[in-house]
């Protein structure tokens, strides 16, 4: 059974007493996020619907407006969206000016106030998954859009053992790497290589940890971030992007014997951050990562 998808234009009415919420993004139909947010509304005590609405990468100035007079009182923000939604936001949370992203809107008296729990929820996720401390890792990251570019603000500002910068079209990645260095200050190299196999293989081999913040793997048939045979152990792999049965990257990984996670885990604590944003409550972590575990049908 395919889950429910509407359009900005196809929102049916608000449910009288009801709170309204959503995620929105393209494509969005995979996304686990109602089950979650779901269970922690129902754990809280406050009835809400939350839905998933599609918008088109280049649609969403004409998609707010809608959003807005369909009664939604926030969402989660999603591919392709991120830095978009930064920009049409009234307030920004320093979260969100760290990032120069936003994930997650909460509508106050009808104005758009933006936040960004990208990289709190990554950096729990990390911590949780192999107990070590982003601050002490040499950190490769594929990818310079939205994602990618919110863990490298944020680890240039905590600081980690190195960070390195890799991106499809190159000049994104030296224009992020120019801008962080100064922020970096000397504390530790930041640097932008080509996304060669050459340049590569040295590269991983000084590297603790793999970050891949592309969309590759979302789809079946995607090519892969890397070639599998670049992953050796101890690295460490971690994908932003998660499927019911594992990307196959990740799947790869854990059979060369590399501890490998997927974003599941960024997604809960997200999700557990964006509740408490909305509500003003703490979340219900064991009813919500329950709820997570059971839509992705992962076993606990």
């Amino acid at each position: 059974m395919q889950p429910e998808v509407f359009i900005p234009e196809s929102l049916p009415p608000p449910s009288p007493g009801k709170a309204r919420y959503g995620v929105i993004g393209s494509p969005i139909a995979h996304s686990l996020s109602p089950a979650m947010q779901l269970a922690g509304f129902q754990t809280l005590g406050i009835p809400a619907e939350y839905l998933r609405i599609e918008i088109p990468a280049d649609g969403l100035a004409r998609a707010v407006p809608k959003l807005l007079e369909a009664g939604m009182q926030g969402w989660n923000c999603t591919l392709p969206h991120k830095n978009e939604m930064f920009r049409l936001v009234t307030r920004r949370d320093s979260s969100a000016a760290e990032a120069q992203s936003v994930n997650t809107v909460r509508v106050e008296s009808g104005q758009l106030h933006g936040f960004s729990t990208d990289a709190a929820g990554w950096e729990a996720a990390i911590h949780e998954a192999w107990h070590v401390q982003t601050t002490n890792l040499r950190i490769l990251i594929l990818g310079c859009g939205g994602v990618g570019q919110t863990l490298a603000r944020h680890l240039t500002r905590s600081g980690c053992g190195s960070l390195t910068l890799l991106n499809r079209h190159p000049q994104r990645a030296k224009e992020l790497a120019l801008e962080l260095q100064p922020i970096a200050a000397g504390r530790f190299p930041i640097r932008a290589i080509p996304w060669k196999p050459t340049r590569l293989a040295p590269a991983l081999a000084e590297t603790d940890l793999l970050v891949n913040a592309t969309s590759l793997g979302l789809h079946e048939g995607d090519a892969w971030p890397l070639p599998p045979d670049f992953l050796q152990p101890p690295l460490r792999v971690y994908d932003t992007i998660y499927r019911k049965n594992l990307t196959p990257w990740i799947r790869a990984a854990r059979q060369r014997g590399c501890p490998a996670e997927d974003g599941l885990g960024m997604l809960l604590h997200q999700g557990l951050l964006s509740l408490e944003i909305w509500t003003g409550k703490k979340a219900p972590r064991a009813e919500m990562e329950q709820a997570l575990g059971q839509a992705a049908e992962r076993k606990n």
